[in-house]
């Protein structure tokens, strides 16, 4: 398996992951017309960060061969600052991390965390947070299996105009990248 950085020209297959990590994942707690109904192609702004990263911002592939079979995006807290405002010492975030599901449990998911876990250090960003929705039993063992614990952080993450609950994990800033097997 390779990881490596993604461009522009990835965003039709990143969002294919997306959409089956997203039909897997979520199936029994989000609508099935709402999943059924995925963006198809990336948004312009999506394949411009990826043209043009900003600062602090990073998008990881990871590819079996010539297939893309798992991405992560990471960057800093977007509820503690903005972009504008961001810089090392602030908090960091895993924005988005899913594996075709065919690949669930082949050491993919944790692949891209470490690469990634590995760039927000670069950064200075810290602690590591995560949004997970409520309900996503793959997602929370994975980050529990990572060392991410909750932190008590609630709020409501709204798909097709229907809030949705979601729970926020960290990672203990004592949690060395090197460490984790």
């Amino acid at each position: 398996m390779k990881i490596r950085t993604a461009g522009p020209a990835d965003a039709d297959e990143i969002v294919q992951v997306r959409n089956a990590s997203w039909r897997a994942a979520y199936r029994g707690i989000i609508d099935d017309a709402t999943l059924a109904s995925l963006r198809r192609e990336p948004s312009h702004a999506f394949v411009m960060n990826l043209s043009s990263p900003p600062p602090f911002w990073r998008t990881l592939l990871a590819e079996r061969g010539p297939e893309v079979v798992g991405t992560i995006t990471i960057g800093w807290d977007t509820r503690e600052s903005a972009k504008d405002e961001v810089e090392s010492g602030q908090p960091g975030e895993v924005w988005m991390l899913y594996v075709h599901p065919d690949y669930w449990g082949r050491g993919v998911g944790h692949a891209l965390m470490r690469e990634a876990h590995k760039s927000l250090n670069e950064f200075g960003l810290y602690p590591i947070r995560v949004w997970v929705l409520e309900g996503n039993e793959v997602g929370t063992r994975f980050y529990e299996r990572y060392g991410f614990v909750s932190d008590g952080e609630r709020t409501d993450f709204e798909v097709n105009g229907r809030p949705y609950p979601i729970v926020r994990y960290s990672l203990p800033a004592d949690r060395v990248v090197e460490e984790l097997v």
